[in-house]
């Protein structure tokens, strides 16, 4: 493990770099970025103390599916490269739980989001715009996505 003192500015990793390595905040502030330094560049989310990033790559060497930048001068990083991750989880139990609820953080809000973009498409397909697609079939909303679900899951089997 690796202490690192960075810049305002400086970019830790680039959108489909290699994930061989995560980080944890001891101080400072880095911003999660997809699209970065492009004109569709989107921040998806500021890290302070105590986060983690980078450990979905690191997990599963996979690239990086986003690019992170120091907000703060001084921003201090512990670094934890791909060969002292199972220490670093062996000595540090009370991490890996830390690990895991951030992970679980970042699905559940994926799953939100996700829900989310299928109301909008299925509000824009076919449903009036001034009635909730929802309420169109007397569901819940999560119920009317459970239902599109479904419905989508049955038609590919039976094809």
């Amino acid at each position: 493990m690796n202490n690192e003192k960075l810049k305002k500015g400086t970019t830790i990793f680039w959108e489909n770099d290699p994930g061989d390595c995560m980080y944890y905040i001891r101080w400072g502030k880095v911003g999660v970025y997809k699209d970065y330094a492009t004109i569709r560049q989107k921040k998806l989310t500021e890290l302070s103390v105590g986060d983690y990033f980078g450990e979905m790559g690191l997990i599963d060497h996979a690239p990086r599916t986003a690019t992170v930048v120091v907000l703060e001068s001084g921003t201090l990083l512990d670094r934890i490269d791909e060969f002292d991750f199972d220490t670093f989880l062996a000595e540090n139990p009370e991490k890996v739980n830390l690990i895991i609820q951030q992970l679980s953080h970042k699905l559940r809000q994926t799953t939100n989001d996700y829900l989310e973009i299928c109301q909008r498409i299925a509000s824009a397909v076919g449903e009036t715009a001034d009635v909730d697609a929802a309420s169109n079939y007397h569901f819940e909303r999560d119920q009317r996505l459970r239902e599109i679900h479904r419905a989508k899951a049955t038609s590919r089997n039976d094809a």
